[in-house]
C-alpha cells in the first residue's frame, strides 16, 4: 500500500542572464534538503531552451514537510538569501497523493 505525501513542482524563472549564478547554490540546497528527515525526493532541472528558467520537485513525506523544509537553516540561507533574490518570480505548487484506499 503507497503512503500519501506531499509532492512540490516550483518554477523558478532567474532574472535574465542569472541562470549560472544560481546553479550552485541550488545544487547545494538540493543536497541539504535531501537529508531532512521528512524529504523523500529533491530534484533539479534546467530548461535546454531557457537558460533562466529551472523545475524543482520535491516530495515529502507529509503535508507539513515543505513548511518545515522553509524554516531550515539551510532554506533560509540559500534559498531566502541567495536564490530568490536573483529571481524574477517563482511559481510553487503542492499536491496531497492520497495513496491507496484502504
Amino acid at each position: 500500500m503507497a503512503e500519501a505525501y506531499l509532492q512540490v513542482i516550483a518554477h523558478y524563472f532567474v532574472k535574465p542572464g542569472n541562470g549560472d549564478a544560481i546553479v550552485k547554490p541550488l545544487t547545494e540546497l538540493a543536497a541539504a534538503t535531501r537529508a531532512e528527515p521528512k524529504n523523500l525526493y529533491y530534484e533539479l532541472f534546467r530548461s535546454p531552451l531557457d537558460p533562466d528558467h529551472f523545475v524543482i520537485l520535491e516530495q515529502y513525506s507529509s503535508a507539513d514537510g515543505l513548511a518545515e523544509h522553509r524554516e531550515t537553516e539551510h532554506f533560509q540561507h540559500l534559498g531566502f538569501g541567495t536564490i530568490i533574490p536573483l529571481l524574477d518570480r517563482r511559481e510553487v505548487a503542492s499536491h496531497m497523493f492520497p495513496g491507496d484506499a484502504a
